[in-house]
């Protein structure tokens, strides 16, 4: 794994890692995870889906013990109402360090800080039907500026668009019952909130920024303020 996080803005860390792992390695981590995630890790059809899960979650917990001087294994969890999940202490109360997690083909992208926030990476997918997403995703005016573009241009537009909405409904914690479509983001210029759901705080509240990954892929992180 990297030795210092991809990325580091006001006082939130960002690690970029792959999930493609030696023989090894992998096992380690499968050692690493608790009983409930070595449960979700047999259930998976596909051993590749398996690796990526293992290698994702041991890895989460490897980076996680750094902040926390708790052995990865004997690092918990919760999950809040809408199954976001948090950090708790061997009392079972919430840790002040936050994270956010979010995985896409072989990449993991995660976050931590001491504020709310919530980050998404997506690996651009053919087999998408941009135009049906487009009509469930994006606000009115964000799917007027995605229609004049190029095919070619769509596409990295309608991920941007993805990613920005998927993080901050993470950092919110209500799920996509908050109405994805409701999220306004700036078209051009500095990436921002311009309108939200009710379930969200104002967009003065929320920092937005594009993450710059590799071609093909986009991602995005939303951090309170």
């Amino acid at each position: 794994m990297q030795a210092k996080p991809f990325l580091q803005v006001e006082c939130v860390d960002v690690w970029f890692e792959d999930l493609v792992a030696s023989d090894p390695d992998y096992q380690r981590y499968w050692r690493l995870l608790s009983a409930e995630e070595n449960s979700i890790a047999r259930r998976f059809v596909r051993d590749l889906h398996r690796r990526r899960y293992v290698v994702c979650h041991g890895k989460l917990r490897v980076l996680l013990s750094g902040y926390l001087n708790v052995p990865p294994e004997q690092i918990r969890f919760a999950r809040q109402a809408y199954g976001k999940p948090y950090l708790v202490d061997a009392n079972g109360q919430p840790a002040a360090l936050q994270f956010n997690l979010s995985h896409s083909a072989d990449w993991m992208l995660l976050a931590t800080g001491r504020m709310p926030l919530g980050i998404d990476i997506e690996a651009w997918d053919q087999r998408h039907d941009l135009a049906s997403l487009v009509e469930e995703i994006l606000a009115p005016e964000e799917k007027h500026y995605w229609q004049a573009l190029s095919a070619h241009e769509q596409v990295s537009a309608f991920y941007r668009f993805w990613t920005r909405k998927e993080s901050l409904v993470k950092a919110v914690g209500s799920g996509i019952g908050v109405g994805v479509s409701g999220i306004l983001t700036s078209v051009s210029g500095e990436p921002e909130f311009l309108a939200l759901p009710d379930a969200c705080l104002p967009t003065r509240d929320w920092r937005l920024l594009d993450l710059q990954l590799a071609p093909g892929m986009s991602a995005a992180l939303t951090l309170a303020v």
